[in-house]
């Protein structure tokens, strides 16, 4: 797991909620301490649960962008501030876990406020293979 994953029994706000979930707005972060992958799990909604790795910028390329709105939201100044998550899949593909390029998640570990950033560009795959499913 990255240095830069936060690890602490705070809670983080997302005030727009995620994706599904919009009542859904405190969550915490449950990770063993190996590995990459953590589960984000809500607070207000037992049922939304996440798992979550970092952004691979070699595989991926740069981390997308906020605009100044959404930087607000989260009250991040710049990019140096936050940490970019993708939500994974195990249960789309046999062979694959998935992840979800199109909904990336963005925390401001400081303050420990998220938001899901829904992207529009329509070459993003919902599914993209990101590892084989474990045996």
């Amino acid at each position: 797991m990255s240095d830069t994953m936060p690890q602490t029994d705070k809670a983080f706000y997302f005030p727009q909620g995620m994706v599904g979930f919009s009542d859904a707005h405190d969550f915490g972060l449950i990770y063993e301490g190996t590995g990459d992958i953590a589960c984000l799990q809500s607070i207000d909604c037992p049922e939304a649960a996440f798992l979550l790795t970092p952004w691979d910028v070699s595989r991926l390329g740069e981390e997308p962008k906020l605009s100044r709105e959404q930087r607000q939201c989260i009250d991040a100044e710049d990019s140096s501030e936050m940490l970019w998550m993708l939500i994974l899949n195990p249960f789309a593909d046999n062979q694959w876990v998935t992840a979800n390029l199109k909904a990336p998640i963005a925390v401001n570990t400081e303050k420990r406020i998220g938001l899901q950033h829904v992207r529009a560009e329509p070459e993003l795959e919902l599914r993209y293979n990101w590892m084989p499913q474990p045996n």
